[in-house]
């Protein structure tokens, strides 16, 4: 979790600043789990985006060789 959450060392001073990095290590690692959802969330968009626009494509191929 040290190194995930980049913990290894706190630039604060005192008890108050280990605490506030500690919240904002939790901060930046709920951020960087949130954006990996939104990507994924994001690519998966695309692809059913993709998907919808060659099905109409072939439909109109085949209607224009029908």
């Amino acid at each position: 979790m040290k190194t995930d959450g980049r913990l290894a060392g706190c630039p604060l001073k005192g008890r108050i600043g280990d605490a506030v990095f500690a919240i904002l290590c939790a901060c930046g690692h709920n951020i960087r789990k949130t954006l990996a959802h939104l990507r994924a969330l994001g690519i998966l968009l695309l692809h059913i985006i993709k998907l919808f626009i060659w099905r109409e494509r072939t439909r109109q191929y085949e209607a224009l060789a029908a």
